[in-house]
């Protein structure tokens, strides 16, 4: 499959995906009928979505699953396509050719991986079992799974032998996934795999994104987290109230313009180099 068919399969997926939200349920024909494609294509299509959860098939009809609210996501914002599109083709811009990049697990880090299928060269890391379908879908490109325990709440790759797999691989970056940043100038994560992972990553990685799902800041203090001094570049779905823009600066981070969209971009970039540079 091409690039470019596999870029139509996904926007019919996710129309598909968006019309089953809005009416409860749709049935094959139905939807083969709307697409202008064969029932057999709907199918295809309607496993895809099953496997990653977004919908229960029932005699020849799909159903929309009911996913609970990511867990312990402050609230003060609905993440809409509108805010996640800039904030992917913000972080899309910064990896460059010939890089293997490191997906971490959580929704945002994984719908990143279309916007990949545009770099030359790139190689992707994944780390979750949901990443899989979507990248294979996605991606003409080297595709490598971190392997390890699968951890029954998360369906991420966890353990000893998966943060000893990230030694094999060269990462030039690593796209995380943080709810928010906290008031003592942590990104706070989903689950204390996603924190050990997370640790490992930016360890071993040239450069590491962190794109955080909420701008306003969390006064929760909270047990899965890594330090913001961390990462390399924070990406925000908005501009970043005044205390938690404090951090940022406070942190060695910088804002960098945009003309995209409202996504806002900290970069601690800069300082990194300057500190090897000068030992």
């Amino acid at each position: 499959m091409t690039i470019g068919a596999k870029s139509a399969a996904l926007q019919r997926r996710l129309k598909i995906a968006d019309w089953i939200r809005q009416h409860g349920q749709m049935r094959v024909d139905e939807l083969s009928a709307a697409l202008m494609v064969s029932e057999v294509t709907i199918r295809s299509d309607l496993t895809y979505l099953e496997e990653q959860g977004l919908i229960v098939r029932s005699f020849g009809k799909a159903i929309a699953a009911k996913t609970p609210t990511p867990r312990d996501r402050p609230a003060g914002i609905s993440l809409t396509k509108a805010l996640i599109v800039p904030m992917l083709r913000r972080a899309q811009g910064l990896i460059g050719a010939d890089q293997t990049v490191l997906i971490g697990p959580g929704v945002l880090a994984t719908q990143i991986i279309p916007w990949l299928a545009d770099i030359p060269g790139i190689a992707v890391l994944l780390t979750s079992v949901e990443a899989i379908a979507l990248a294979r879908t996605c991606l003409d490109a080297r595709i490598y799974c971190l392997g390890g325990e699968i951890g029954a709440e998360t369906g991420s790759f966890d353990g000893s032998t998966a943060l000893r797999g990230l030694d094999h691989y060269p990462l030039g970056w690593a796209v995380l996934d943080a709810d928010a940043l906290s008031a003592d100038a942590a990104l706070l994560l989903a689950s204390k795999s996603a924190e050990r992972l997370s640790e490992a990553a930016v360890r071993r990685a040239g450069r590491s994104i962190a794109l955080v799902g909420n701008p306003a800041l969390s006064l929760e203090r909270r047990a899965a987290q890594i330090a913001l001094s961390a990462v390399t570049d924070v990406i925000l779905p908005g501009p970043p109230s005044n205390r938690a823009r404090d951090i940022l600066l406070g942190a060695g981070f910088r804002p960098i313009e945009s003309e995209l969209g409202g996504e806002a971009h900290f970069s601690s970039h800069a300082r990194s180099v300057a500190r090897q540079l000068h030992g």
